[in-house]
């Protein structure tokens, strides 16, 4: 956890540095009647960021985040299917998915979940870059529960609480 926490701030503040460069001149006051390089710059940069994120949305729609319903299906590894919540989306939306919303995370592939969860990640990276509105506790719980499924999916969870379980209670 400390480690995925510690390389998304390093990839936040990475594409901070990138779309908002420390201007080499004053930028214009905030004023209405400012229509400088300066609004451009960021009209342009909102713009593309917006663009990278729903073709990331478009790939992963798990991606996109309406509460409880959109976290449950994360929590669950998918078994509740994505169209069945409040605000699940149709076959149109999801077919070009990389990773499938309404079928549950295969148990062999636990690419499925962290791919999920690495878009998540990205998608909230890219949305503190671009200065959007939003919190960013909830989405990181929800990008979190795919994580943790891909790594309780790519090692015997069970064989290794049987064994923590027998050590401990073998010598009583």
């Amino acid at each position: 956890g400390a480690l995925v926490g510690t390389l998304f701030t390093k990839v936040v503040s990475l594409l901070k540095t990138v779309a908002w460069p420390v201007p080499q001149q004053t930028p214009p006051n905030n004023n209405n009647s400012s229509h400088g390089p300066w609004k451009y710059r960021e009209l342009v940069v909102k713009t593309t960021i917006g663009l990278l994120v729903g073709i990331l949305s478009s790939r992963f729609p798990q991606t996109l985040f309406w509460g409880e319903g959109s976290l449950q299906c994360m929590i669950n590894g998918q078994h509740t299917p994505f169209a069945a919540t409040k605000h699940g989306l149709g076959t149109l939306l999801t077919q070009g998915a990389m990773v499938d919303p309404n079928l549950p995370f295969a148990t062999h592939k636990p690419v499925q979940a962290a791919q999920v969860g690495l878009a998540k990640l990205l998608a909230i990276a890219l949305a503190c870059a671009g200065k959007f509105p939003g919190g960013i506790i909830f989405p990181l719980f929800f990008a979190a529960a795919p994580l943790a499924h891909a790594l309780v999916s790519s090692i015997n969870v069970s064989h290794i609480f049987g064994g923590l379980l027998g050590g401990i209670l073998g010598p009583t």
